[in-house]
C-alpha cells in the first residue's frame, strides 16, 4: 500500500516542487493580541460599574444633605468606621470569626447530609419513597419561625444558630443532588454495570461526577441561605456575630458601624458565591463541551 504525503497530495505549480510547500497551509499558532487581554480584563471588571455607581450616588446625596445621615450616612464615615473596626480595635474581626464559624458549620454538615441523602435518594427506591414526603412537607416552612422551638431545645448559644443554618441549607442541596442522580445518562450506568463495576464504584465513579453540576447549583443557593439565616438569627438572639453588631448599632444610633457590618455580609457573601463559581468553571469545562 502506497502511503501518500504531505508534498504529494499537495498540487506543484513550479519547478522543485516549491508549490507544494506554499500549498500547505500554516500550522503555526497565532498568538493572542495583548489587546485583547487587557480588554478582556476591562470587561470583567466593568461588569461590576453597577456597584461603583451605587457608592457614587449614595456619597454625592449623602455630601448635598439629600440622605438623612442617621440613616445613611457618608460613605467616607463607613469606610473609616471599616478602618477602625479592623485595624485598630479589631471587634470587626472577632464578630466575622464568629459568624462565618456558625455558617460553615451549618453549611458543612448540610452539605455532608443532603448530599448523601441525595444519592440515596436517587438510588434506592426505598428511601425516595419515605424521605420525599417529608421533604415536600417542611421545604416550604420558613425555617426562621423553627429558631424560637430550636432556642427551647438547644438554648441561644451556637447549637441553635447551627441547627438554623443546617435545616435551611439541607434543603437545596439534598433536592438538586437528588435532581443531579435521577438526571445520570442511563447509557452511562448500564455502561458500566455490564463492565462488573458495582454499586460502591458505580456511584462514585459515574453517579456522583455526572450530578456534580447540580450538586454545586444547590450548594450556591445552600451558601447565600446559610449567610441570610446567621444575620437573621444574630439578630433575633447573640451575644456577639455581624448580626449583633447591626443590631448593637442600630440600638446605639451608630449608623455608620451598622452599614459596615452590612455590607462586610454582603461582600462576604459574593466573595464565597464567586469562589464557587471559579471552582464549578475548572471543575466543569467539559459542559461547554
Amino acid at each position: 500500500m502506497t502511503i501518500l504525503t504531505t508534498s504529494d497530495r499537495a498540487p506543484r505549480t513550479g519547478a522543485g516542487g516549491e508549490g507544494a510547500a506554499s500549498a500547505v497551509p500554516s500550522t503555526a499558532h497565532t498568538p493572542t493580541p495583548t489587546g485583547s487581554k487587557t480588554w478582556n480584563r476591562l470587561s470583567a471588571v466593568a461588569r461590576y460599574y453597577p456597584v461603583f455607581l451605587i457608592f457614587l450616588i449614595w456619597e454625592v446625596l449623602s455630601r448635598l444633605n439629600v440622605l438623612d445621615p442617621m440613616f445613611m450616612p457618608p460613605l467616607e464615615d463607613v469606610a473609616r468606621t471599616f478602618y477602625q473596626q479592623v485595624f485598630v480595635t479589631h471587634e470587626l474581626l472577632s464578630h466575622i470569626e464568629v459568624s462565618f464559624m456558625r455558617a460553615g458549620m451549618g453549611l458543612g454538615l448540610a452539605a455532608v447530609v443532603g448530599i448523601a441523602a441525595g444519592i440515596l435518594m436517587g438510588r434506592i427506591r426505598a428511601v425516595e419513597s419515605f424521605l420525599d414526603p417529608l421533604i415536600s412537607a417542611l421545604f416550604p416552612t420558613p425555617k426562621l419561625a423553627l429558631f424560637p422551638l430550636m432556642m427551647i431545645f438547644l438554648g441561644i448559644g451556637d447549637a441553635s444558630k447551627i441547627a438554623l443554618i443546617f435545616l435551611g441549607c439541607f434543603f437545596p442541596i439534598v433536592i438538586n443532588t437528588y435532581t443531579g442522580v435521577k438526571n445520570v445518562d442511563k447509557f452511562f450506568v448500564w455502561n458500566a454495570l455490564t463492565k462488573g463495576a458495582s454499586q460502591r464504584q458505580l456511584i462514585w465513579h459515574v453517579i456522583i461526577p455526572a450530578s456534580l453540576p447540580f450538586v454545586f447549583a444547590g450548594l450556591r443557593v445552600a451558601t447565600s441561605t446559610a449567610f441570610l439565616l446567621i444575620v437573621a438569627s444574630e439578630l433575633i438572639a447573640a451575644n456577639d456575630g455581624l448580626g449583633y453588631l447591626i443590631m448593637f448599632a442600630e440600638r446605639s444610633f451608630d449608623p455608620a458601624l451598622m452599614w459596615c457590618g452590612i455590607l462586610v455580609i454582603a461582600g462576604m457573601g459574593f466573595a464565597v458565591d464567586r469562589l464557587l463559581l471559579a471552582l464549578g468553571a475548572r471543575l466543569f469545562v467539559w459542559q461547554d463541551k
